[in-house]
């Protein structure tokens, strides 16, 4: 039998309704939850989050989520499982980390391969831990990250290893291969697309997850279309993984979204032609709620929180099928591709 480990419990995949890959519920870069500024007021914050959700759900059939949200940068247990629980909403936690650059705390650097393994499987298996204590909410897949983000703006150095990945995210990289070899969950991935043009991130983060035993049909490759590079793509899908657009309607790197999302359909637009419409997710990567102090220079306030969930619906969508993208392929990429990417045998 296969499942979506949802935090609420394992569900039917057939129950999946559109889903949407790599969202954040509640996201705040590590530390800010030590701010007097952005301390949360719980339920007027989750009345807020699942206002949101509903919406999106009774409007245009939202019916499954990935909270890509690791522990460094507000995962909430318990606030996903209330929205969960006000919405019908299936959603799925991720155990993993940031890109080493921005995440990956001290604690966890110091951890070996085998340790960070044990940790993935047990936030998989038994409940993930916030505040110091054990919660009952299991996460459902795993999320790896590559990248300088934007701390510099520049790609990711050489590392030890040879790749642009440094030598904790090496480790982090090698403990969800495993994990996944063990569990049978998903790996989904964070690359910056500063990377792309040095690199191909998606293919460094492959090989390690590969090396150690991971399933790359299991495997979605985040941001791949950001700055899309037909060559890469096809790496990245010519080893049996897949990929992902997101940032639609959010224009990261590129001035508007009207300039990203019809580079991001062009792209689209060849891979189906060419045979790749089983290995495509689509996905907004928006933060639903993002607790934080004053808008500044240093700390913008992004698109990611203001893009309406009907975007899919109103612009996306309408721009793909002006491209000959038809019914059928769209149901893959927001339905069936998600639902067998994200299943757990059990």
């Amino acid at each position: 039998m296969e499942v979506f480990r949802t935090v609420l419990g394992d569900v039917s995949p057939e129950k999946s309704g559109v889903v949407l890959t790599h969202e954040h519920l509640l996201y705040g870069y590590p530390g800010a939850e030590l701010d007097h500024r952005t301390v949360l007021d719980y339920d007027a914050n989750v009345s807020f989050i699942a206002g949101q959700v509903s919406k999106g759900m009774a409007d245009h059939g939202y019916g499954t989520l990935v909270d890509m949200t690791p522990p460094e940068v507000g995962r909430h247990p318990e606030l996903m499982a209330e929205v969960a629980r006000r919405t019908g909403l299936n959603v799925i936690a991720i155990t993993g980390f940031f890109p080493e650059r921005m995440g990956v705390p001290y604690y966890w650097r110091r951890q070996t391969v085998e340790e960070l393994t044990d940790f993935f499987v047990r936030d998989l298996t038994e409940g993930m831990v916030f505040a110091w204590q054990q919660t009952p909410y299991k996460a459902g897949a795993i999320k790896i990250a590559t990248g300088q983000e934007s701390v510099t703006p520049m790609p990711s150095p050489i590392g030890p290893n040879g790749r642009r990945v440094h030598e904790v995210e090496d480790r982090v990289i090698r403990a969800a291969g495993r994990a996944s070899r063990i569990v049978g969950c998903a790996v989904n991935t964070h690359t910056d697309p500063m990377d792309y043009r040095v690199t191909n991130p998606g293919i460094e983060q492959l090989d390690i997850l590969e090396e150690e035993g991971a399933d790359p049909a299991k495997v979605i490759i985040g941001h791949a279309f950001v700055e899309p590079n037909d060559v890469q793509l096809r790496e990245i899908l010519d080893r049996g993984a897949n990929v992902q657009i997101d940032h639609i309607g959010i224009p990261w790197r590129v001035d508007t979204a009207e300039e990203l999302d019809e580079l991001m359909a062009t792209a689209l637009v060849s891979l189906l032609d060419d045979g790749f419409g089983g290995q495509i997710v689509l996905s907004f990567d928006r933060w639903f709620y993002n607790p934080r102090s004053d808008v500044t220079e240093s700390d913008p306030q992004l698109a990611n929180e203001r893009v309406d969930l009907g975007y899919l619906f109103t612009h996306f969508v309408p721009r793909l099928k002006g491209k000959g993208v038809t019914d059928e392929q769209i149901q893959a990429i927001l339905v069936d591709n998600p639902r067998r990417i994200l299943s757990i045998k059990v």
